[in-house]
């Protein structure tokens, strides 16, 4: 009996694989491209006269609302061109606010490109199929899933099939007006990103973008619009009247006008960097910059040269820290190499400190086990290590890095600064997913100015009323009995605790046989 059991369970999963619909992989790719840099737009005008010709600008976007704001506010501006590309586009609030404001900008005649990973798509399926069925937009899915259901088993049939090319995401977020203003970092599309959850916001960082950098975000835009790994939604077996499209358009036109009348809607256009960078009255940071950023076949051919990665172009670059390194990292799982990286730079000399999320601040509990093994030996190099608490305290003024009213705060910021002058923001977490599985991109900015602005962020998060100190319990010299302890300051009291915070006896035993599984190359 048990055998035959045994075998029911494929075989259903096999019969319903089969019955799901698919793909329609003879769509025709055409290419397109980017607009010229040069092309005649009101953005090159403005730019123009407040950052100079062959340079690059930035602005740092800490806070959600001016996030959402940002991406409003280029979606508005562009007359010619947008090109957005994303690991995640919720179907919530703020998605449909930007939604409304991508059919807006096509409604105008321009030209829309939506890239996405095929993740999160299996219940968005007619949404998109909607939006692709404007003359003026065309949506792509980054490595789809070819048989196409929401159902569970479907999904974890094809997962097992072809697990090794469905594993690798693309992680990659830009938001690009014109070729003349593009944003990057970490956010997703989604109410969590932009202060507008109820019960969670994440602790995130983007980077506005202005002037010649923007053409090399272009290019890798598209190169992964162009490439083998990306099916376009007219390929999706749905089909979509232009009725549906109109009846669409006009509830989401209806929805974004009532959003931009709430409180929050608002506490956006108040949020607005645009206005101020655009007509002078604030300041870009100018500075020298590079994109990095991984090639789109790093998730078709596990086989990519080194040098051709992400982690490969930093090392390039010749950016290692001589006196200080900051990395701010959601997911951290250092692996061997990293913690080879670590112990050379502490060898040298080198300051380091890394901000994480606390086991009850974190979204992923396997990936923060991955962490947890490498805790004592970061400790033991000399490491610093701050984990982010769910709820946080102001230490003055209002509290800039968590969210308006939120309940719970969860780390997402991914940023590295060395030596006090380059700082990486984008969409990088220093685990193994990102250095080996998934695509991943950034902009490392050379400026001191720029670094001092996300330093006070990162270090503000630090503070014992936000974060826990992780140290070794009875210093770093014992290695047979090594115990951690966490340090942090509770309405005025300073508090140490030995055990996880704010977790109970059964998530704490969750995370030991976590720990102890061998999953550290997929997290």
């Amino acid at each position: 009996m048990w055998p035959e059991r045994c075998l029911t369970v494929p075989l259903v999963l096999l019969v319903l694989g089969g019955c799901a619909p698919t793909l329609d992989l003879t769509v025709e790719r055409a290419p397109s491209h980017a607009l010229s840099t040069q092309a005649d737009t009101p953005l090159r005008t403005q730019l123009a006269s407040h950052l100079p010709a062959g340079q690059s600008g930035f602005h740092l976007l800490a806070d959600g609302q001016a996030a959402l704001a940002a991406r409003l506010a280029l979606a508005a501006r562009a007359s010619r061109t947008l090109d957005v590309q994303y690991y995640l586009f919720h179907n919530d609030a703020s998605g449909k606010w930007i939604a409304a404001a991508l059919l807006a900008a096509a409604d105008r005649g321009v030209r829309v490109r939506v890239l996405l990973d095929d993740i999160d798509t299996a219940d968005k399926e007619v949404g998109l199929a909607t939006l692709n069925a404007h003359p003026n937009i065309e949506v792509r899915l980054f490595n789809p899933f070819h048989a196409r259901s929401a159902n569970i088993f479907v999904r974890g049939w094809q997962a097992v099939r072809d697990g090794v090319r469905l594993n690798r995401r693309m992680h990659n977020k830009a938001f690009i007006a014109d070729n003349q203003l593009g944003i990057t970092g970490g956010r997703n599309i989604g109410d969590e990103y932009f202060d507008a959850h109820d019960e969670v916001a994440f602790v995130d960082l983007d980077v506005l973008a202005a002037g010649a950098i923007v053409d090399a975000m272009s290019r890798s835009f598209d190169d992964y619009w162009n490439s083998a790994a990306v099916v376009p939604a007219a390929a999706l077996p749905v089909s979509v009247s232009r009725q549906r499209l109109i009846r669409a358009g006009a509830r989401l036109d209806a929805y974004s006008a009532e959003r931009a009348r709430s409180a929050y809607g608002r506490e956006v256009a108040a949020a607005d960097p645009l206005p101020a960078l655009l007509s002078g009255q604030e300041s870009w940071h100018v500075a020298p910059a590079d994109l990095i950023v991984d090639p789109p076949e790093k998730a078709l051919d596990p086989e990519q040269p080194p040098s051709s990665l992400l982690v490969g172009q930093l090392a390039g670059l010749w950016v290692d820290p001589k006196a200080r390194a900051l990395i701010v990292s959601p997911y951290f799982v250092p692996g061997p190499m990293g913690m080879a990286y670590f112990r050379y730079w502490r060898h040298t000399g080198v300051k380091i400190d890394v901000l994480t999320n606390a086991y009850a601040a974190s979204d992923v509990p396997v990936v923060h086990a991955g962490y947890a093994n490498y805790r004592v030996p970061l400790l033991q190099a000399g490491v610093g290590l701050y984990e982010l608490k769910p709820v946080g305290e102001p230490t003055g003024g209002r509290l800039r890095d968590l969210a308006h009213g939120s309940s719970r705060a969860s780390l997402h910021a991914k940023t590295f600064i060395f030596d006090d002058r380059h700082v990486f923001v984008g969409t990088f977490n220093f685990d193994p997913r990102s250095a080996v599985l998934n695509t991943e991109m950034g902009i490392v900015i050379h400026s001191a100015d720029f670094a001092r602005e996300v330093e006070r962020i990162a270090e503000d998060a630090m503070q014992p009323e936000r974060s826990f100190r992780v140290t070794l319990a009875n210093g770093t010299e014992n290695t047979t009995d090594p115990r951690l302890r966490w340090s942090d300051i509770y309405e005025g009291v300073a508090r140490q605790s030995d055990i996880e915070p704010d977790t109970t006896p059964l998530q704490r035993a969750l995370l030991r046989t976590l720990q102890a599984l061998p999953i550290e190359p997929y997290l």
